[in-house]
Order: structure tokens, then sequence, then C-alpha cells
């Protein structure tokens, strides 16, 4: 590129240089190099009054104006400048005439083993991964790549995984035994690639197809596609068509590729997915597959920005077929296509990024940065013949790019540019890396890259013996065989005597090369009778062969002829004998019509018999139930009243046994009240367990009630151990103090039960409420009762009386200490005992209780009886 006027942009500072520049370089002269050719495509302005800083000024030329907005337009130190491409794409210019004025060239050298690099490169939101992917509609250059490449390849391509990758960069051919087994491995696992939805592409129809189609091609090759698909994020590889799943949040959970060289001294990604495709279609959804775990996000200048730099490599294997085009030959040849989407530079002060997008950023920059160094040096080494080492590995981007610009092919680079004033020192720094890069040269690819295999025909001399048209004489073979075998030959290839190397000779078209240098020159002259006099010989013997042939073929019609009147005589013979079977047959079968019709009336009589016996059998199967029925009741009802009679007996039984027990019980019950009454009338109290020891109570006459004291508050309420009255003397309760005062606090709702029992409270105080202190501080007061009635569990009335001791205070006030309890219980002697749940007594119950009121009332007799003098 040409600039008009010659404006190099500051030196980027470098890092120590690592990898060396190729010392043939500079030993190569121009006509063997062919500089890197620069496109450059305007993108449309979005607002359309926009003011834009790019002129196109003819299909070749762009002049970049700077805006009055700038500083270098204020201080006058930065004019209108003008650069020079190898070719220029205005705002209107569509996907298909940049495909084929810059990517077509590359598809035909990849179609004959050539390696080829196209990239684009520009600021962010310039347009550059519209320009490589396109939409549906109006697709990129990456998509109409494969359709041109399965457009001319399509009849041409070998069947599945006859050519396998070796994990080396490289590819080894397999048996059709093998290639057929990997195929049947596919269909069961249905390991295959989806469509996946696309970015605001899901309702847009189908794709739409690029119909070029190259046509210099060899036919006698066979070809294989296959593509890889990578990123470059941070410096570091991704495989994108892995299938471990991709979270952009966690980039270091994804496993990491690393580069190696494999012994062509071709860069590679060790270890990448890479996908054989049969169809363009199948490719897309490759594509997709990939574009979809790309890492994009959104900026304050695109709204879907690339965060790493893709790289698409498409490979094209291609092997030629044998002498009798029906296998290939071990001798491959392979070409690649790699097409880059780098990521756009931006500067932090524009798009205020921070965080994670500021070290994307950084990262996407410094690559950009190591790239334009590395052309720069090149560039110098091949100016000037110096051999400065180039820092190819500073960057995995042009570390992997090395293979290219050291190695041989063709470098072509799209410069995309966004034209609004705002973008105008990115742009003016994006022309000065075109301008740089279109004086670098690369050497020019003149052979393909052929890779052979140790076979005896794996040479290249062998490759010049093979005749052209090997696979169209193969096809005519195997459709002259096919046409044998549905004319009744089971084997044509044994049985038929046919000269094969008659077909594929006959194949032969190529004619030396018939253009004239100069009038002098006598090589081509002789070349072509050299060439005519073969195939004067080459038809010569054909006619001979072709003659014998014939001689052969007439022999064989006139064996054939004879063969056939025999044949004819064996057939008439076969018809007779056929009338004389046919004859017979028909006989046969209408003694089988008989016995089938005789046949069908017995299936019928045996069917209607089979039916009646099968309704006698239910019936008697019913009748047998009705017995099986009656004679189970019987037995049921027998077992019942045996079961009755027993139980019966079993509670007679018991209830004599416990009739005897009870009359036991009480004749002993019976002893120990008369003990008791004899106790009583000697004139001795019984004291009865758990009741305090200072209370008395009066007994009048014999009285159906009891009373107890509790000396402890917590024990109120714990049933008492009552007794039947044994004497009808008045006896006074000991709970009374003679000599003091009584303060007996008793509700107005009391009952008076008029028991035998009642305490005995001398000088006593009653009140019904107590709302004086005066009542409680009298000095003539020194204890205090308190009176309350509840109904118990059983509807009894029990009384409870709480007493305390009235002390006098320092304060000169009074306070009450409680300190027993005594409960007096109001019950009938004919009532039917319960429990405190409500539950009656049984006979057992009443028994126990008894014993023990009797067993702790004569307890209590003989504690007293020591007491007594």
């Amino acid at each position: 590129m040409k600039p008009s006027r010659l404006k190099i942009g500051p030196k980027v500072p470098t890092k120590p240089p690592i990898t060396p520049a190729r010392s043939k370089q500079a030993l190569m002269t121009s006509r063997d190099r062919d500089p890197v050719q620069v496109y450059c495509r305007i993108r449309p302005l979005d607002v359309p009054t926009d003011d834009s800083c790019v002129t196109v000024l003819s299909d070749t030329v762009v002049q970049v104006v700077p805006p009055e907005t700038s500083q270098g337009y204020r201080s006058g130190t930065t004019k209108a400048t003008q650069y020079t491409f190898t070719g220029v794409f205005d705002e209107k210019s569509t996907q298909k005439p940049i495909f084929h004025t810059v990517t077509l060239p590359l598809i035909e050298d990849l179609l004959h083993g050539k390696n080829s690099l196209l990239f684009a490169y520009g600021v962010t939101g310039s347009g550059k991964t519209h320009t490589m992917n396109g939409e549906l509609q109006d697709g990129g250059i990456i998509p109409r790549c494969l359709d041109v490449i399965f457009n001319s390849i399509g009849h041409f391509q070998a069947k599945k995984y006859i050519f396998k990758p070796d994990k080396m960069n490289s590819f080894e051919i397999q048996s059709e035994i093998d290639a057929l087994t990997e195929r049947q491995s596919e269909a069961l696992t249905s390991n295959k690639f989806k469509t996946p939805a696309r970015r605001g592409q899901e309702n847009e129809g189908p794709r739409v197809t690029d119909a070029t189609r190259i046509s210099a091609l060899d036919e006698d090759q066979a070809f294989a596609v296959f593509v890889t698909f990578v990123e470059v994020y941070n410096n570091t590889v991704f495989d994108l068509l892995d299938d471990t799943p991709i979270d952009p949040l966690r980039p270091g959970k994804i496993q990491s590729k690393i580069l190696r060289e494999d012994q062509h001294h071709n860069m590679y990604v060790h270890a990448v997915t890479e996908v054989e495709v049969k169809s363009a279609d199948e490719a897309a959804e490759v594509l997709a597959k990939g574009q979809k775990r790309r890492r994009v996000a959104h900026t304050t200048l695109n709204a879907e920005s690339s965060r790493s730099h893709s790289v698409f490599n498409i490979r094209v294997v291609q092997a030629p077929l044998d002498g009798q085009g029906a296998t290939l030959e071990k001798m491959l040849t392979v070409g690649q296509l790699s097409l880059v989407d780098l990521a756009g530079s931006e500067r932090n002060s524009r798009t205020k990024t921070t965080g994670e997008r500021l070290r994307e950023a950084g990262s996407i920059n410094n690559t950009l940065m190591t790239l334009r160094s590395c052309m720069e040096i090149l560039r110098e080494n091949q100016l000037n013949g110096t051999n400065k080492m180039v820092p190819y590995r500073d960057s995995k981007i042009t570390h992997l790019f090395k293979s290219y610009f050291d190695g041989e092919g063709k470098v072509r680079m799209i410069v995309c540019v966004n034209p609004r004033a705002d973008d105008y020192d990115e742009t003016l720094s994006v022309m000065r890396f075109a301008e740089m890069a279109q004086e670098v040269q690369i050497a020019r690819a003149v052979q393909p890259n052929i890779r052979l295999e140790a076979t005896p025909r794996a040479t290249p001399a062998g490759r010049e013996a093979l005749l052209p048209g090997r696979r169209k004489a193969n096809r005519v073979l195997t459709e002259a065989y096919r046409k044998l075998e549905q004319g009744g030959i089971s084997n044509p290839q044994s049985e038929v005597p046919f000269d094969i190397d008659m077909v594929f000779s006959a194949a032969r078209c190529s004619w030396p090369p018939l253009e004239l240098q100069s009038a002098s020159d006598d090589r081509l002259i002789t070349a072509l009778v050299e060439y005519l006099q073969v195939r004067i010989r080459d038809q010569q013997n054909r006619r001979e062969q072709q003659m014998k042939k014939c001689v052969e073929v007439r022999t064989l019609i006139r064996e054939m002829e004879e063969e056939l009147i025999l044949k004819r005589q064996e057939v008439l013979s076969l018809h007779e004998q056929l009338k004389d079977e046919r004859s017979r047959c028909q006989t046969f079968e209408n003694r089988v019509l008989n016995a089938e019709s005789a046949n069908a009336t017995l299936q019928r009589h045996v069917a209607e018999h089979q039916k009646y016996a099968r309704l006698l059998e239910e019936e008697l199967k019913e009748k047998d139930c009705l017995l099986n029925q009656g004679e189970i009741e019987i037995l049921n009802v027998k077992a019942k009243e045996k079961t009755k009679r027993q139980l019966e007996r079993e509670k007679l039984k018991k209830e004599l046994d416990r009739y005897k027990q009870v009359e036991s019980q009480l004749q002993r019950q019976t002893e120990r009240f008369l003990v008791m009454r004899d106790l009583l009338d000697a004139g001795c109290s019984v004291k009865v367990p758990g009741t305090s020891g200072s209370s008395e109570s009066d007994s009048r006459t014999p009285s159906i009630g009891a009373t107890h004291r509790v000396s402890d508050p917590k024990v109120v309420g714990t049933p008492s151990l009552r007794g039947p009255a044994v004497s009808t003397r008045k006896r006074r309760s000991r709970s009374v103090d003679p000599g003091k005062g009584w303060l007996d606090h008793r509700p107005e709702n009391i009952l008076d039960l008029d028991t035998v029992f009642q305490p005995q409270m001398n000088r006593a105080k009653s009140i019904t409420k107590l709302v004086d202190s005066k009542s409680v501080t009298d000095a003539k007061i020194s204890k205090y009762v308190l009176t309350t009635q509840e109904q118990d569990s059983a509807g009894e009335i029990e009384t409870k009386l709480y007493k305390g001791d009235v002390l006098t205070t320092v304060s000169g006030g009074a306070q009450v200490v409680l300190q027993d309890v005594e409960i007096l219980r109001h019950s009938s002697p004919n009532a039917i005992k319960r429990h405190s749940d409500g539950r009656l007594k049984d006979v057992h119950s009443r028994v126990a209780d008894i014993e023990n009121r009797c067993g702790h009332a004569i307890e209590g007799h003989n504690r007293n009886k020591k007491h007594c003098p």
C-alpha cells in the first residue's frame, strides 16, 4: 500500500525477541514472494446525519479527514491523508462481491493443497464479525467458503472416516472396514452436532447459500473436509467445539489448549476437536455451535462485542485414486484456510469498562500490539536484509500465525472501518497498521503440501504414471458389471473375459502443452511428434487387441448358440414334465379341498360339543359351591355354639372364683373391724399416718365423715385414709390452742355440713371479707384460719381449713404464716366409689382400699399404745 504522504506511526516497544526469522526470506527474490493484500471495508453510519471522517476516492484509495473536534485539527498538526489498498468497498457493498474478490482465490488454492490466511482487523464495532459470519439471508465469508468448497467437491468426496486425523496435525488413510465400523458406531450413539439457536436469527427462515463452484479440479482425487474452531481469550487458547460446558464467569475451569509444531514446521493447536463434515449445512451447524460458545459482552461502543479472537480452520485432505480408480493411494495433499476474526481494539477512556471487561480489553490490545510489532520486524528484515528475532511467542495469535508468515502461501487482511468522527483516532491507527502490513511479503506456494507414506507407489513419479480419467473409467466399468448382473451373470468379473486395461487406456486424454514460446523453439514440435507417434502405436495395439477380442467374441457366440439349442430341447422336455406334474397337482388339490371341507364340518361339531361341555362344567361348579357353602355355614354355627358354651362356662367359673375371693376378703376385713372397735372402746385415740400430731378433732357421734390434717401444703388434695366411726364419745380436736384468739375467715357461701367432727376455736372472730388490715393486726388475734369448700371428682363436698400463725413484724404490722391444712370430706356410706377420672371401682379395688386403711389404723394403734400409760 503506497500512501500519497508516507506517515508511519510511532514504533511500539516490544519484548525481547524469542523466535528468529527464517534466513531464506532474505534470499528470496521479489518474484518468489507476494505482498500481504489488504482490503478496506467501510461500515455504514448508524445515524446518516453523523459526521464521517473517511471518504472513498476510488476503488483503491480512501481519504481520512480529521474532524473539527479533534485536537490535531485545532492545532494544525494533522491534515487529510490518503491511503491506498488492494481494494476498497464502500458503505453500499454487500457480502457477495467482497467474498468473490477477497476469498474465492484462496478457496481455489485450498482445493489445490495450498495454505492461506485471512483475518479481519479493526476497532470494536467496525463490522468484523459481520463480515466474517454475516446473516442467514446474506452469509459472510465463512458460510460462503463452505458453500463453494462443497459445491466444487460434492461428487468427489471420499466416504466418511476414510481419512482420520492422527492427533499430530496430519492424517492417515483407513481401510474401508475400519471406516465402516466407525460409521456404524456413530449411527448407534447418534452423537451429532445439533443446530443451536443463533442470536437474533431464530425466525429468519432457511439459510441462503452461495452457488459458486470451482471447476478446475482433478476428478481423480478423493476429498474430505475437516474443520476446527478455537478462540484466544486472555491469551489462552480454548476449543469451541469441545463438549465440555463453558461458563463465561469461570474461565479458569475450562481446559485450555497448547500450541505445538508438527514435523513439517507448521503450528497447530494440540488435542483440538477436528470434525469431518460432509455438507455445507453440517459445517454450518458446527460453526453455529462454536459461535454460541464464543465469549461476547456488552460495552458502551458495541452491544455484542467479541471478547476473544476466533480462528476457524478449514482443512481439505485429498488423495489420488489408484490405477483402476477403486481405492486410494497412500499420498496425501493437505490444504488449510484459516479465517480469523480478531477482537476489536478499544480505549478505556471511551468504553469506561471495569473489572473483567477491563482485563479482557487489556489482553486484546496487547495481542494486537504484538501482531503489529511482528509485522514491523518482518518488514524491516525483508527491506533491509537484517535477521532480527520476530517475537511470535509473545502472543498466542502471532505464535499460531507463524506458519503463514514464515512459510508459504497467501495472507490477506480485511480492514473494517467505522467512519464516525468519534472514532477518528482509532481509525488513523488502523490505517497506519494497514499501510505497514502492505509492505510485508510472504513466500509464494508453488507446490501443494504433499505428504507421502511408506508405500511403493507413494512417490511423485508414481503419481505422474497414473493416467487421468480413472474415476470415469471405473464408473463405466462398474455400470457394465451391473448390467451383466442384471442379465443373469452372477459373477461377471470372473466369468466374462474383459480387458480392464483397455477401459483405462481409453481414458487417456492429456496432451502436451501446445503454447509456442518462440519461432525457433523446436522442442514443442518434437514433443508433439513423439506424443502422436505414441498415440499411433497405442492405437495400432488397441486395434490388434480389438481384432483378437472380436475373434474370441465370435467363438463365444458360436458356443453360446450351440448351448442355446441344447437348452431349448431341455426346456421342451421340461415343459412336458411340467404339464404332467400340474395335472397331478390339480388332482391333489381337489382332494385337499374335499378333506378341508369335511374337516371344517367336524371342527364345527367339536366346537358345539365343547361349548355344551363347558356349560355343564359351570353348572357342576355352581352346585359344588352351594354344597360347600352349606357345609361351611353348618360348621360355623356349630363352632360358634361350642365357643359360646365354653365362654359361658369359663365366665361362670371366673365369677365363682371371684365370689369366693371376695367372701374370704370380707371375712378377714370383718375380723379387723372387730379389732378396731375393741381398741376404740378401750379409750385410746388412733393416730392416722400422714396427719399432724398437734391437731385434734371432737367426735360427738358415729359419723360418716372423717377429718385428717396435712402438715405439708404440697400434699393438699391427696385422698384421706378414712374408716368407719367406732366411738360415740364427743372428742375434741387437738389442733385448737385454748387461750389464743382466732380470726375465722369464712365466706358467705359456706355450707353447714353438721358433721360430728368440728374444729374448736376459742375466742374466734368471724369475718366474710378481709378488707381491713386491722382485723389481722389486732392484739387479741394470734391464729388465722381460712375455710373453703369445693366439689371433688366423686361429686362429694370437700371442706379445707388453711391454718396459720399471725406474727408481728418489726415495723408494727402483722403477717400470716400458713402452717397447716385440714381437709373435711362429706360422703355417703352407700355412695358408689369412683376413681379420680369418674370410673367405677370394682370389688377388688374397694377391698384393697379397705385393707390399706385398716393396715394404717392398726399401725397407728400400735404406736399410740406404746406411748399410753
